[in-house]
């Protein structure tokens, strides 16, 4: 069994924590250190380490927070963490670089008890990446955010955790009131639409599927209360809004 908590999730910070039951990871980290703090009551002993998926300030901001007070290594690709490197409001020194480990697409890494194996996804980055993320107690996790389309399908899923950004029936609307022409021309190319949600849901959901997590909604693109009940409609099992 797998334990989710959202520490925050959409366009002002994206911070997750997972566990086994033995080891935990933090999946993003784009929510203040001080919040994360107290959610976990001071306690990241069984942090075995945090994935973070791109280079948006809203996923990584606080990164040298976590160097400067706790002893967490943080895992990317190595053009997230370019990236990162030059945002130089991220301050991240050279002596720090030991903290970072460099993921490759489709290469598994083990992290404490966790089998992590990114792969591709599509955003307006250098390297972006979701997670495949197996447990050794046997539970699969797919964590996909900020992308507008997924070419994998995944056996064996027992926990979801997807992006459901915007629903494109409401930015249609929206355009009749001067919704900004080039706004919905990034989210259309570089986030998932619900429909698209509901797509890769309904092609990966398998018998041991156990529980959704819809990330990173939009506060003036989607529709909560509908996002949830026509995906637990789908499933058949619980769905959090994170």
């Amino acid at each position: 069994m797998i334990k989710i908590k959202s520490f925050g999730s959409g366009s002002d910070g994206n911070a997750y924590l997972i566990d086994d039951g033995q080891t935990q990871l933090m999946i993003e980290c784009g929510i203040p250190l001080k919040k994360i703090q107290q959610a976990m009551r001071f306690n990241f002993s069984k942090v075995a380490g945090c994935l973070i998926s791109h280079e948006h300030r809203d996923h990584c901001k606080y990164v040298s927070q976590f160097i400067d007070s706790t002893s967490i290594d943080f895992y990317s690709t190595q053009g997230t963490f370019e990236g990162m490197s030059e945002d130089q409001m991220l301050h991240i020194q050279a002596n720090d670089y030991y903290r970072f480990n460099f993921l490759k697409y489709k290469d598994t890494k083990k992290i404490g008890t966790w089998y992590v194996t990114p792969f591709e996804t599509e955003h307006d980055v250098k390297e972006p990446c979701g997670f495949l993320i197996d447990s050794a107690a046997g539970d699969r996790l797919v964590f996909i955010t900020d992308s507008y389309y997924v070419r994998y399908k995944f056996p064996n899923i027992t926990y979801m955790m997807i992006e459901a950004n915007y629903s494109k029936e409401i930015i249609d609307q929206d355009m009749t009131t001067g919704f900004d022409l080039k706004r919905k021309s990034r989210l259309l190319e570089s986030h998932f639409d619900f429909g698209r949600t509901l797509d890769f849901i309904k092609t990966n959901k398998s018998n041991q599927l156990q529980e959704v997590w819809l990330l990173h909604l939009s506060d003036s693109n989607s529709n909560e209360q509908k996002f949830k009940e026509e995906t637990q409609r789908l499933t058949g099992v619980p769905v959090f809004i994170a």
